[in-house]
């Protein structure tokens, strides 16, 4: 690689075709050597499509309609969350299929800023956005799942709190654990049933509008004869955050990088395939609730998917439906527990964290230390008052910075490393990454003036890392973390 940064260069291992053997040893066929690659273009797909497709969709439509004020600006405000999520979606793809190994945004904040950013990432993935995001999942799973055997309203009294709940919550944490310590092909499995499953809860909410249409057109006319009438402007962009948490996840193919079978194709077409299914499913989801409630059902929602097919063919779908949407967020919760088991191999294997983290299995080739760690955390912050759970959430403003950080990554990568091999290039660049820069800093900020304190807190946490990283590498223990070769 010519004419660019030898120090930059040297961090990114080089292909068998380039001369080196180093990144064939990150992921393989080769039951002696790491990770192994098993993962096909379908079960790629199928992740993607699990971790981004949870509750937000059968829940925050209500929201966004809200703050958008009338029915043609919420929808609006769909396409353009995803059409930011697409952005950074692609962004990822170029970096994944560029550097295809398993720590993903670590990785590629270790090449383009130095270790301690990568360092930040790990810190801030493990204790914060994956664990937190999985007990709030797992959390809402229980509640769904509650509600729909014993009749309740998913709403009714404090449900987090229930030691119920709290115990279902538990157990799907423990059993997706260790299924996914037997190997990413019974992960990925377990991932493509529940895809299936998906489709019916969407065929039946389909059904539902078809049947409630049939019977009763003046919804539907009813809402869409003025449809910008009542816009509120001001709150469009607010609308458009609630619609993009119900995208998070779109760059957490990046972590299978070393699993896929074919990760230069399969990473770009899996992202762009994956994020179609998505916006597709998407629109057509909030169409239905539209074809079914009036716009001010919707806006005051909270379960707007249960809500729906309860209306249209009877107390039983709701029910039904309840159950349906617990598998949807048992789908988001496996798909987290895959990826995240994957940057923290990565890390021990570059001497970020211990090196026992990344121990995987002789037979299943899984991390499995990596996935009961992360396991264990994820039950002690379960096992905490139901508002520490809730608090966690606040931390998700640190998910915008590291979404922006990617596409500056992107951007210095194109410039320090012009040859770098590429076997997918965003288009229009450097666009899709401005984008995700300039959208990911309205976020922060917004956040910092709706939440001040909330936001600080996580901001703090980020900061913390780094003298966290610089004194660890100072410490005694530094030596059994670095010496990993």
């Amino acid at each position: 690689m010519a004419n660019q940064s030898p120090e930059i260069e040297a961090l990114i291992p080089k292909r068998a075709s380039d001369g080196g053997g180093d990144l064939e040893e990150l992921g393989s066929s080769n039951p002696e050597l790491g990770l192994r690659r098993s993962l096909s273009l379908v079960d790629g797909i199928s992740v993607l499509v699990g971790i981004i497709i949870g509750s937000g969709i059968f829940t925050s439509p209500g929201v966004v309609l809200q703050d958008a004020g009338s029915v043609g600006l919420g929808l609006m405000a769909w396409v353009a969350a995803a059409f930011m999520a697409l952005c950074s979606a692609l962004v990822y793809a170029e970096l994944g299929a560029a550097i295809p190994q398993a720590g993903g945004n670590a990785e590629y904040f270790r090449i383009a800023f130095g270790d301690a950013w990568g360092f930040a990432f790990v810190w801030t993935m493990f204790f914060v956005l994956t664990n937190g995001s999985l007990a709030i999942l797992t959390i809402t799973l229980s509640r769904y799942l509650v509600a729909g055997f014993v009749g309740l309203h998913i709403f009714e009294g404090d449900m987090s709190s229930d030691l119920t709940v709290k115990a279902v919550a538990i157990g799907c944490v423990v059993i997706l654990t260790v299924w996914n310590c037997f190997g990413i092909h019974v992960g990925a499995k377990l991932q493509n049933i529940i895809s299936v499953l998906k489709l019916l809860l969407i065929s039946v909410l389909i059904v539902a509008a078809v049947v409630f249409v049939w019977d009763n057109p003046l919804v539907l006319e009813e809402n869409f004869r003025k449809p910008f009438e009542g816009s509120n402007f001001s709150g469009f962009g607010v609308s458009c955050v609630a619609a993009l948490w119900a995208f998070t996840g779109w760059g957490d193919l990046v972590f299978l990088t070393e699993e896929m079978k074919d990760p230069e194709r399969d990473i770009p077409r899996g992202t762009v395939g994956g994020m179609t299914i998505v916006m597709i499913i998407y629109l057509l989801l909030n169409a239905i609730y539209l074809c079914i409630l009036p716009a001010a059902v919707v806006k005051t929602s909270a379960v707007v998917a249960i809500d729906a097919a309860d209306a249209a063919l009877g107390p039983w779908a709701g029910s039904f439906m309840s159950i349906l949407v617990a598998i949807s967020l048992l789908g988001s919760a496996n798909g987290i527990i895959i990826c995240g088991a994957r940057y923290l191999y990565a890390a021990a294997r570059h001497g970020q964290i211990f090196k026992s983290i990344g121990a995987v299995g002789t037979q299943s080739r899984a991390p499995y230390v990596a996935h009961l760690l992360q396991g264990l955390l994820c039950i002690l912050l379960l096992l905490q008052s139901s508002d520490f759970v809730e608090l966690v959430s606040f931390f998700g403003v640190s998910s915008y910075i590291f979404y922006g950080l990617t596409g500056a990554v992107h951007i210095k990568l194109r410039r320090d490393l012009p040859t770098l091999h590429r076997p997918y290039r965003v288009a229009f660049y450097p666009y899709a990454p401005l984008v995700v820069i300039c959208f990911s800093l309205y976020l922060v900020i917004s956040a910092l003036m709706a939440q001040p304190k909330a936001t600080s807190l996580s901001l703090s946490f980020i900061i913390v890392s780094f003298p966290v990283y610089y004194l660890s590498k100072k410490s005694p223990l530094s030596s059994s973390l670095t010496n990993n070769s």
